[in-house]
């Protein structure tokens, strides 16, 4: 009698845990929301730093040698190509505002709390730290992003970064390739 009493209450704590929130489907409680204040779409940030390695390497061929001239042509042929595969998928990109004029200003949103990223990574590890090179946070937590099957996202709590922050990404592709990058960014 017991036995079946337990087994009673134990299928009843069952079935009510049974919430719809445990079936994957999304509730309002995961909305996300994009505005222009709140979020960096990765891809962004990538061409940034791939112009700014373009510069350096083009003030670096001014007095390279030929051999050298030949790798750093190589270097920045590689990074134009990667440049194209991230601008090829700006489209998906274009349905919620700008969050700021990342390739002319280097600025970080005034409420930062999602970073964007292409669904094809299925590994990223996001380390913030401040100008001194404290770290502030390591995100590597992907959610996707509810209603956007080629995006998915980092949340992120910007609160008391300070003016300025440097980023590492490290994101590995379907393909197994990784890549790891640093920016700095302003507020």
């Amino acid at each position: 009698m017991k036995l079946k009493l337990l087994l009673i209450v134990m299928c009843s704590v069952v079935l009510c845990a049974c919430d719809k929130d445990f079936t994957g489907t999304i509730t309002n409680k995961e909305k996300i929301e994009l505005t222009s204040e709140n979020y960096i779409y990765e891809g962004d940030l990538e061409k940034y730093y791939i112009n700014n390695e373009i510069q350096l390497i083009d003030i670096k061929l001014k007095n390279a040698t030929e051999e050298e001239a030949t790798e750093l042509l190589i270097v920045k042929d590689e990074l134009k190509q990667r440049y194209a595969q991230i601008s090829s998928f700006d489209e998906v990109m274009k349905r919620w505002p700008v969050p700021c004029d990342m390739p002319n200003g280097k600025c970080v949103p005034v409420r930062f709390e999602y970073f964007i990223f292409s669904s094809k990574f299925s590994l990223i590890k996001c380390t913030i730290s401040n100008i001194n090179g404290e770290l502030l946070t390591t995100i590597d937590k992907l959610s996707p992003l509810p209603g956007e099957p080629d995006l998915q996202y980092l949340e992120i709590n910007a609160k008391g970064f300070g003016n300025q922050i440097n980023i590492q990404i490290e994101k590995t592709d379907e393909l197994g390739d990784t890549i790891i990058y640093n920016q700095s960014l302003g507020f």
